[in-house]
Protein backbone atom coordinates (compact mmCIF):
# COMPACT_ATOMS: atom_id res chain seq x y z
CA UNK A 1 0.00 0.00 0.00
CA UNK A 2 1.47 3.36 -0.69
CA UNK A 3 0.79 7.02 -0.26
CA UNK A 4 -1.28 8.43 -2.94
CA UNK A 5 -2.53 11.99 -4.31
CA UNK A 6 -3.88 13.50 -7.35
CA UNK A 7 -2.62 17.64 -7.99
CA UNK A 8 -5.24 18.98 -10.13
CA UNK A 9 -8.07 17.18 -8.27
CA UNK A 10 -10.84 19.37 -9.01
CA UNK A 11 -10.30 19.59 -12.83
CA UNK A 12 -11.41 17.09 -15.37
CA UNK A 13 -8.33 15.02 -15.76
CA UNK A 14 -7.76 14.98 -12.28
CA UNK A 15 -11.85 13.66 -11.50
CA UNK A 16 -11.06 11.34 -14.20
CA UNK A 17 -7.58 10.06 -12.56
CA UNK A 18 -9.51 9.41 -9.56
CA UNK A 19 -11.89 7.55 -11.02
CA UNK A 20 -9.80 4.86 -12.65
CA UNK A 21 -7.63 5.00 -9.37
CA UNK A 22 -10.84 3.34 -7.58
CA UNK A 23 -11.89 1.46 -10.72
CA UNK A 24 -8.55 -0.38 -10.84
CA UNK A 25 -8.41 -0.65 -6.83
CA UNK A 26 -5.07 0.87 -6.92
CA UNK A 27 -3.25 -0.09 -3.66
CA UNK A 28 -3.57 3.63 -2.18
CA UNK A 29 -2.99 3.22 1.78
CA UNK A 30 -3.66 6.99 1.99
CA UNK A 31 -5.28 9.77 -0.10
CA UNK A 32 -4.70 13.20 -0.70
CA UNK A 33 -6.22 15.77 -3.25
CA UNK A 34 -4.41 18.79 -3.98
CA UNK A 35 -5.62 21.69 -5.92
CA UNK A 36 -4.99 25.71 -6.12
CA UNK A 37 -6.67 28.19 -3.66
CA UNK A 38 -9.68 28.09 -6.29
CA UNK A 39 -10.58 24.77 -4.95
CA UNK A 40 -10.66 26.28 -1.17
CA UNK A 41 -13.43 24.55 0.85
CA UNK A 42 -14.30 21.59 -1.54
CA UNK A 43 -13.78 18.08 -1.10
CA UNK A 44 -13.61 14.85 -3.29
CA UNK A 45 -14.74 11.22 -3.02
CA UNK A 46 -12.15 8.64 -2.89
CA UNK A 47 -13.82 4.95 -2.31
CA UNK A 48 -16.77 6.37 -0.53
CA UNK A 49 -15.14 9.02 1.77
CA UNK A 50 -14.91 12.68 1.27
CA UNK A 51 -11.63 14.18 1.28
CA UNK A 52 -10.89 18.03 1.71
CA UNK A 53 -9.08 19.61 -1.21
CA UNK A 54 -5.09 20.90 0.41
CA UNK A 55 -2.95 23.45 -1.24
CA UNK A 56 0.07 21.15 -1.85
CA UNK A 57 3.25 22.00 0.47
CA UNK A 58 6.70 20.43 1.35
CA UNK A 59 4.77 19.11 4.44
CA UNK A 60 2.35 17.44 3.05
CA UNK A 61 4.48 15.30 1.06
CA UNK A 62 6.39 12.03 2.09
CA UNK A 63 9.08 9.67 0.59
CA UNK A 64 7.55 7.44 -1.95
CA UNK A 65 4.05 9.17 -2.42
CA UNK A 66 3.03 8.51 -5.77
CA UNK A 67 1.44 11.67 -7.11
CA UNK A 68 -0.14 11.88 -10.31
CA UNK A 69 -0.31 15.33 -11.95
CA UNK A 70 -3.47 17.12 -13.74
CA UNK A 71 -2.36 20.87 -13.91
CA UNK A 72 -0.80 22.78 -16.65
CA UNK A 73 2.74 22.87 -17.63
CA UNK A 74 2.88 26.33 -16.02
CA UNK A 75 2.08 24.96 -12.61
CA UNK A 76 3.55 21.27 -13.16
CA UNK A 77 6.90 23.14 -13.39
CA UNK A 78 6.07 24.91 -9.81
CA UNK A 79 5.32 21.89 -7.93
CA UNK A 80 7.36 18.75 -9.51
CA UNK A 81 10.59 20.05 -8.01
CA UNK A 82 9.12 20.47 -4.68
CA UNK A 83 8.11 16.44 -4.91
CA UNK A 84 11.12 15.88 -6.14
CA UNK A 85 13.11 17.29 -3.52
CA UNK A 86 10.81 15.30 -1.38
CA UNK A 87 11.79 11.79 -2.69
CA UNK A 88 7.93 11.59 -4.11
CA UNK A 89 7.10 9.79 -7.38
CA UNK A 90 5.36 11.86 -10.30
CA UNK A 91 3.87 10.60 -13.25
CA UNK A 92 2.80 14.22 -14.36
CA UNK A 93 -0.06 14.45 -17.15
CA UNK A 94 0.98 18.04 -18.45
CA UNK A 95 3.60 18.68 -21.20
CA UNK A 96 6.10 20.23 -19.13
CA UNK A 97 8.73 17.84 -18.55
CA UNK A 98 7.86 15.37 -21.79
CA UNK A 99 10.66 16.29 -24.04
CA UNK A 100 12.94 16.47 -21.40
CA UNK A 101 16.11 14.43 -22.00
CA UNK A 102 15.90 13.59 -18.45
CA UNK A 103 12.31 12.29 -17.70
CA UNK A 104 10.76 8.92 -19.85
CA UNK A 105 8.15 9.42 -21.89
CA UNK A 106 5.53 6.40 -20.98
CA UNK A 107 2.91 4.52 -23.01
CA UNK A 108 3.15 1.60 -20.59
CA UNK A 109 2.38 -1.09 -23.75
CA UNK A 110 4.49 0.67 -25.82
CA UNK A 111 7.71 1.16 -23.80
CA UNK A 112 7.05 0.43 -20.35
CA UNK A 113 10.26 -1.24 -20.15
CA UNK A 114 11.55 2.32 -19.28
CA UNK A 115 9.81 2.84 -16.10
CA UNK A 116 12.71 1.97 -13.37
CA UNK A 117 12.57 1.80 -9.80
CA UNK A 118 15.07 4.51 -9.60
CA UNK A 119 13.69 6.96 -11.44
CA UNK A 120 11.00 9.93 -9.90
CA UNK A 121 9.54 11.58 -12.19
CA UNK A 122 8.01 10.09 -15.43
CA UNK A 123 6.00 12.25 -18.29
CA UNK A 124 2.49 10.92 -19.45
CA UNK A 125 2.35 11.94 -23.13
CA UNK A 126 -0.36 14.13 -24.68
CA UNK A 127 -3.36 12.51 -25.36
CA UNK A 128 -3.78 12.22 -29.48
CA UNK A 129 -0.15 10.90 -29.26
CA UNK A 130 -0.87 8.24 -27.32
CA UNK A 131 -3.31 6.61 -29.21
CA UNK A 132 -1.33 7.24 -32.22
CA UNK A 133 2.10 5.16 -30.78
CA UNK A 134 -0.46 2.05 -29.77
CA UNK A 135 -1.33 1.29 -33.11
CA UNK A 136 1.96 2.13 -34.73
CA UNK A 137 3.92 -0.06 -32.43
CA UNK A 138 2.30 -3.37 -33.68
CA UNK A 139 2.97 -2.32 -37.71
CA UNK A 140 6.72 -1.58 -36.48
CA UNK A 141 7.38 -5.13 -35.87
CA UNK A 142 6.03 -6.10 -39.27
CA UNK A 143 8.20 -3.60 -41.60
CA UNK A 144 9.77 -0.15 -41.56
CA UNK A 145 7.81 2.73 -41.45
CA UNK A 146 9.01 5.73 -44.18
CA UNK A 147 6.62 7.85 -42.78
CA UNK A 148 3.03 8.95 -41.05
CA UNK A 149 0.33 11.20 -41.87
CA UNK A 150 -2.31 11.68 -39.48
CA UNK A 151 -5.54 13.97 -39.09
CA UNK A 152 -6.76 14.07 -35.30
CA UNK A 153 -10.29 15.12 -34.73
CA UNK A 154 -10.40 15.86 -30.94
CA UNK A 155 -13.30 15.80 -28.42
CA UNK A 156 -13.95 19.66 -26.61
CA UNK A 157 -12.92 17.66 -23.18
CA UNK A 158 -9.34 17.91 -24.00
CA UNK A 159 -9.58 22.20 -23.29
CA UNK A 160 -11.39 21.15 -20.55
CA UNK A 161 -14.36 21.79 -17.91
CA UNK A 162 -14.72 25.57 -18.60
CA UNK A 163 -14.99 24.19 -22.95
CA UNK A 164 -16.90 21.76 -22.43
CA UNK A 165 -19.70 24.47 -20.25
CA UNK A 166 -18.82 26.75 -23.15
CA UNK A 167 -19.96 23.54 -25.55
CA UNK A 168 -23.58 23.00 -23.59
CA UNK A 169 -23.77 26.95 -23.42
CA UNK A 170 -23.24 26.76 -27.64
CA UNK A 171 -25.50 24.21 -28.19
CA UNK A 172 -28.53 26.15 -26.40
CA UNK A 173 -28.00 28.33 -29.03
CA UNK A 174 -25.34 31.33 -26.88
CA UNK A 175 -23.07 33.20 -28.63
CA UNK A 176 -19.42 32.01 -28.03
CA UNK A 177 -18.01 33.63 -24.55
CA UNK A 178 -15.00 34.27 -22.86
CA UNK A 179 -12.30 34.15 -25.67
CA UNK A 180 -13.88 30.65 -26.61
CA UNK A 181 -14.27 29.32 -30.39
CA UNK A 182 -17.60 28.62 -31.78
CA UNK A 183 -17.33 24.41 -31.18
CA UNK A 184 -20.90 24.26 -31.65
CA UNK A 185 -21.61 22.72 -35.59
CA UNK A 186 -18.11 23.59 -36.18
CA UNK A 187 -14.39 22.29 -36.93
CA UNK A 188 -11.69 23.96 -35.49
CA UNK A 189 -9.01 23.55 -37.92
CA UNK A 190 -5.86 24.03 -34.86
CA UNK A 191 -5.50 24.08 -31.22
CA UNK A 192 -3.31 26.34 -29.15
CA UNK A 193 -1.10 28.95 -30.62
CA UNK A 194 0.31 28.58 -34.10
CA UNK A 195 4.02 28.97 -34.54
CA UNK A 196 5.66 30.87 -37.71
CA UNK A 197 6.10 28.04 -39.43
CA UNK A 198 1.95 27.39 -39.23
CA UNK A 199 1.94 24.63 -36.79
CA UNK A 200 -0.19 24.64 -33.83
CA UNK A 201 0.86 22.96 -30.38
CA UNK A 202 -1.17 20.08 -30.80
CA UNK A 203 0.76 19.03 -34.10
CA UNK A 204 4.14 19.79 -32.64
CA UNK A 205 3.08 17.44 -29.44
CA UNK A 206 2.06 14.68 -31.70
CA UNK A 207 5.27 15.25 -34.34
CA UNK A 208 8.16 15.57 -31.44
CA UNK A 209 6.67 13.04 -28.92
CA UNK A 210 5.98 10.27 -30.92
CA UNK A 211 9.53 10.03 -32.16
CA UNK A 212 10.94 10.09 -28.71
CA UNK A 213 8.26 7.33 -27.80
CA UNK A 214 9.35 4.93 -30.55
CA UNK A 215 12.72 5.95 -30.73
CA UNK A 216 13.03 6.63 -34.59
CA UNK A 217 13.00 10.09 -36.61
CA UNK A 218 10.49 9.09 -39.62
CA UNK A 219 8.33 11.81 -40.48
CA UNK A 220 5.32 13.00 -38.77
CA UNK A 221 2.84 14.66 -40.78
CA UNK A 222 0.57 16.06 -38.31
CA UNK A 223 -2.60 18.20 -38.85
CA UNK A 224 -5.21 18.57 -35.44
CA UNK A 225 -8.86 20.29 -35.29
CA UNK A 226 -11.57 20.97 -32.91
CA UNK A 227 -14.36 18.81 -33.47
CA UNK A 228 -17.95 19.62 -31.37
CA UNK A 229 -17.73 16.12 -29.61
CA UNK A 230 -18.23 16.17 -25.87
CA UNK A 231 -15.01 12.82 -25.32
CA UNK A 232 -13.25 10.57 -28.06
CA UNK A 233 -10.30 11.49 -29.93
CA UNK A 234 -10.70 10.40 -33.61
CA UNK A 235 -7.47 10.25 -36.02
CA UNK A 236 -7.16 9.34 -39.71
CA UNK A 237 -3.76 7.65 -40.27
CA UNK A 238 -1.52 7.52 -43.59
CA UNK A 239 1.06 4.53 -42.92
CA UNK A 240 3.83 4.35 -45.41
CA UNK A 241 5.93 0.91 -44.97
CA UNK A 242 9.57 0.37 -46.74
CA UNK A 243 7.45 -2.75 -48.31
CA UNK A 244 4.14 -4.03 -48.77
CA UNK A 245 2.75 -6.60 -46.16
CA UNK A 246 -0.26 -8.20 -46.21
CA UNK A 247 -3.06 -6.65 -44.52
CA UNK A 248 -4.36 -9.88 -42.52
CA UNK A 249 -1.01 -10.01 -41.22
CA UNK A 250 -1.71 -6.26 -39.94
CA UNK A 251 -4.77 -6.99 -38.97
CA UNK A 252 -3.66 -9.71 -36.49
CA UNK A 253 -1.10 -7.81 -35.02
CA UNK A 254 -3.37 -5.03 -34.06
CA UNK A 255 -5.57 -7.52 -32.93
CA UNK A 256 -2.97 -8.83 -30.65
CA UNK A 257 -1.46 -5.64 -28.93
CA UNK A 258 -2.19 -5.40 -25.52
CA UNK A 259 -4.72 -2.28 -25.23
CA UNK A 260 -5.60 -1.85 -28.96
CA UNK A 261 -9.32 -2.95 -30.07
CA UNK A 262 -9.58 -3.81 -33.60
CA UNK A 263 -13.01 -3.03 -35.76
CA UNK A 264 -13.99 -3.05 -38.79
CA UNK A 265 -17.50 -1.36 -38.27
CA UNK A 266 -17.12 2.54 -38.17
CA UNK A 267 -16.19 3.10 -35.24
CA UNK A 268 -17.17 6.64 -33.50
CA UNK A 269 -16.22 8.47 -30.22
CA UNK A 270 -19.87 7.77 -29.21
CA UNK A 271 -18.67 3.62 -29.08
CA UNK A 272 -15.09 4.84 -27.08
CA UNK A 273 -16.31 7.36 -25.01
CA UNK A 274 -15.90 5.33 -21.33
CA UNK A 275 -13.53 2.80 -22.40
CA UNK A 276 -10.26 1.97 -21.66
CA UNK A 277 -9.31 0.59 -25.35
CA UNK A 278 -8.01 2.19 -28.32
CA UNK A 279 -9.70 1.11 -31.51
CA UNK A 280 -8.21 0.92 -34.43
CA UNK A 281 -11.08 0.86 -37.62
CA UNK A 282 -10.96 -0.13 -40.83
CA UNK A 283 -7.40 -0.90 -41.61
CA UNK A 284 -6.91 -1.22 -45.24
CA UNK A 285 -4.24 -0.77 -48.06
CA UNK A 286 -3.90 2.15 -49.94
CA UNK A 287 -5.26 1.12 -54.02
CA UNK A 288 -3.04 3.87 -55.03
CA UNK A 289 -0.10 1.90 -53.34
CA UNK A 290 0.33 -1.42 -51.89
CA UNK A 291 2.58 -0.06 -49.29
CA UNK A 292 0.73 2.47 -47.97
CA UNK A 293 -1.74 1.62 -44.80
CA UNK A 294 -4.89 3.47 -43.70
CA UNK A 295 -6.74 3.00 -40.80
CA UNK A 296 -8.53 5.44 -37.60
CA UNK A 297 -7.83 5.40 -34.69
CA UNK A 298 -10.11 6.13 -31.79
CA UNK A 299 -9.71 6.38 -27.63
CA UNK A 300 -11.20 8.30 -24.89
CA UNK A 301 -9.13 11.31 -24.49
CA UNK A 302 -9.80 11.11 -20.63
CA UNK A 303 -8.85 7.76 -20.09
CA UNK A 304 -6.78 5.96 -22.03
CA UNK A 305 -5.53 9.29 -23.19
CA UNK A 306 -4.63 10.59 -19.91
CA UNK A 307 -6.05 8.80 -16.13
CA UNK A 308 -5.50 5.82 -17.22
CA UNK A 309 -2.10 6.31 -18.79
CA UNK A 310 -0.95 7.42 -15.91
CA UNK A 311 -2.10 5.06 -13.25
CA UNK A 312 -0.79 2.22 -15.88
CA UNK A 313 2.79 4.00 -15.31
CA UNK A 314 2.19 3.75 -11.62
CA UNK A 315 1.33 0.31 -11.72
CA UNK A 316 4.38 -0.81 -13.68
CA UNK A 317 6.47 1.21 -11.30
CA UNK A 318 4.70 -0.76 -8.12
CA UNK A 319 6.28 -4.23 -9.72
CA UNK A 320 9.97 -2.80 -9.64
CA UNK A 321 9.51 -2.05 -6.47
Amino acid sequence: MVNTAVMGATGLVGETMIQVLQDRSFPADRFIPFASKRSKGRSVVFRGRKYPVEIITPESLSKGMIIFGATSADIARNWVPMCIQAEAVVIDNSSAYRMDPGVPLIVPEVNGHLVQREQRLWANPNCSTIQLVMALRPIMELAGILWVAVSTYQAVSGAGTPALKELRRQQKGQAPSGGHPEFHGNVVTGIGETSAEGFCNEEIKLMSETGKILETDFPIYASAARVPVKTGHTESVTVKLDRRVDIQLVRQALQDAPGVTLSNSGASPLNVAGSDAVVVDRVRTSPMDPSALQFWVLADNLRKGAALNAVQIAETYLKTI
